[in-house]
């Protein structure tokens, strides 16, 4: 198989997990386009580097760091708005979609009130639902501390949610 063909499989195999990546990181749905875009042209340009290993992870990393840099030139991220949750809900009865709704949207404020390194393990882990070793991996960090983040985050979310 040619680079181009690994690089398409692996476009349709993980483009879907990056968009979302980003649309919890940003709340934004054009920009989590945009960003999945550029993602993935940076994982064509740097395709020869790949080293091996696990190919998600390898994009995530690189959808992070792109995420990173445009955190540092923008330094304030759109809020989430309630429209765009309620509007993507399956179609159910009322009162279903209107429970369903609030609880996604009490979920994102939660999420929301998480510092960074907490919402980036917590989306990743259980939003995109990456394994420990593949988190640790787009994070640089050791497995150990993913759990540590990991146990504060779920921690804190609970303490959020009960109130």
């Amino acid at each position: 198989m040619d680079s181009a063909q690994e690089f398409e499989k692996a476009y349709l195999n993980y483009a879907d997990k990056i968009y979302r990546f980003l649309y919890w990181q940003t709340r934004d749905q054009a920009l989590a386009e945009d960003l999945t875009g550029e993602a993935f042209s940076r994982a064509w340009r740097r395709w020869d580097s790949y080293q091996g290993g696990s190919m998600q992870a390898w994009l995530f990393q690189i959808a992070r760091n792109l995420l990173i840099d445009y955190r540092r030139k923008k330094k304030e991220l759109p809020l989430d708005d309630a429209g765009t949750i309620i509007g993507s809900l399956e179609q159910e009865g009322l009162a279903a979609r209107h429970q369903r709704a609030d609880e996604i949207w009490q979920m994102h404020k939660a999420i929301d009130q998480l510092p960074d390194n907490l919402r980036g393990v917590t989306v990743l882990r259980f939003i995109e639902e990456l394994s420990v070793r593949e988190v640790a991996e787009v994070l640089g960090l050791s497995e150990g501390n993913v759990r540590v983040l990991q146990f504060r985050a779920l921690r804190q979310l609970r303490g959020v949610l009960e109130k």
